[in-house]
């Protein structure tokens, strides 16, 4: 008997990435905001800069 999902299991699972505008929000309602010179960098390259 074959599996009908097989497809869909290889796929890889998309990731998750926020738009900037919404994290800046997100930050706000907690009572951080971004650096100045963090402003005008994408949420990619600020995950770079910040992955522990």
């Amino acid at each position: 008997m074959t599996q009908p999902y097989s497809n869909s299991v290889k796929e890889k699972p998309v990731k998750f990435m926020p738009q900037k505008q919404n994290y800046e929000t997100s930050l706000q309602y907690e009572g951080m905001a971004l650096k100045k010179e963090d402003a005008n960098k994408t949420i990619e390259q600020l995950h770079k800069k910040y992955a522990r």
